[in-house]
């Protein structure tokens, strides 16, 4: 696939079909209450963090995130990379780094953010992997977790 111009803009609520096919290509279900939810909650926030991109004439990726403010005891404005998803047939160009890039750009211009973070299940391989190239290294924490 040749490499096309590519727009990095905020996800709007006309974009749910678009990133609902998106996420059934990775997670292999249909979860269309979940992303209008999601949808719901982005509108909330500033535009710059919730964000799609487009290349072809399609929308082929998707990233969600907040900032914090000291939340678990980091110090500092903190960028959190949610959620970012990517068609598989547009991997490897380049297009996950625009969307991470892009966040990060805002939250340094618009929240003064310090660093970024995100939690990744260690045995999605391509995940760790993604991210380890865009610079991510394993920080002082752990996540804990019980059953309800």
């Amino acid at each position: 696939m040749s490499r096309k111009a590519v727009l990095i803009r905020p996800i709007e609520p006309s974009d749910l079909t678009a990133v609902v096919q998106i996420d059934e290509k990775l997670a292999g279900q249909t979860r269309k209450e979940y992303w209008q939810t999601r949808l719901e909650i982005a509108a909330l926030r500033p535009p710059w963090m919730s964000l799609v991109a487009e290349t072809d004439g399609r929308i082929v990726g998707f990233l969600f995130g907040w900032v914090g403010e000291s939340e678990f005891g980091i110090a500092g404005a903190t960028g959190w990379i949610d959620l970012i998803g990517l068609d598989p047939r547009y991997r490897g160009l380049g297009l996950g780094r625009a969307l991470v890039d892009r966040f990060v750009q805002s939250g340094r211009e618009l929240r003064a953010i310090e660093k970024i973070a995100t939690l990744i299940d260690l045995g999605q391989d391509d995940v760790r992997e993604f991210f380890t190239r865009l610079g991510f290294r394993h920080g002082p924490m752990i996540q804990l977790e019980k059953p309800a």
